[in-house]
């Protein structure tokens, strides 16, 4: 279970990441409502956990993410850009997470209506210590339809082994402060 904590996180994170802006000088175009399968490959190599994943969304579940994404990004990134560079969105951040400093660069490439895909490379450096630990993460996102089957509701992610978790209840249960700063 532990092996599968890490990978969870960069789910939910790289779905956040994926997820439309509002706001923002760079729109993201909206990802299309329905029944989305995503490929996620973790650690880049030898050793890289590959997994599926399933999820639902809706218009008012994209919004939710992206608040408390920002609302996240705000509160702990001291860089949060999002441009454009020819037909990829590119988001660059530089964070600090109680003593963990993230820095990350992801590219999202796609329409996100039909298929997209997410490549974050990144670093981790605990704060005061040299060393530091590259990460990769790439994800295929590929729409399957305009229903959610199997029970899912908007929100849910289904993970390998049939685990659930619901984005929406997630973002909620740790709803961002007001006031916190949008990029």
């Amino acid at each position: 279970m532990l092996l599968l904590a890490v990978p969870l996180r960069l789910a939910a994170l790289a779905l956040l990441a994926a997820s439309p802006a509002v706001s923002q000088p760079v729109e993201l175009p909206q990802r299309r409502p329905g029944y989305w399968e995503i490929r996620m490959m973790t650690g880049g190599g030898p050793g890289g956990q590959e997994f599926t994943l399933q999820t639902c969304t809706d218009a008012a579940t994209e919004r939710q993410m992206v608040e408390y994404g920002f609302g996240q990004m705000g509160r702990t990134c001291q860089r949060f850009d999002i441009r454009r560079d020819g037909e990829d969105y590119v988001i660059e951040t530089d964070c600090l997470v109680g003593q963990t400093r993230t820095t990350a660069r992801s590219v999202i490439s796609g329409d996100l209506r039909q298929a997209y895909s997410l490549r974050i490379e990144g670093t981790i450096q605990t704060i005061g210590q040299s060393e530091f630990q590259q990460t990769l993460t790439t994800q295929q996102g590929r729409f399957v339809s305009a229903r959610c089957g199997g029970g899912l509701r908007p929100g849910d992610i289904l993970l390998p082994g049939g685990q659930r978790l619901n984005i929406r209840d997630l973002a909620a249960s740790n709803a961002p402060a007001e006031g916190a700063r949008r990029p």
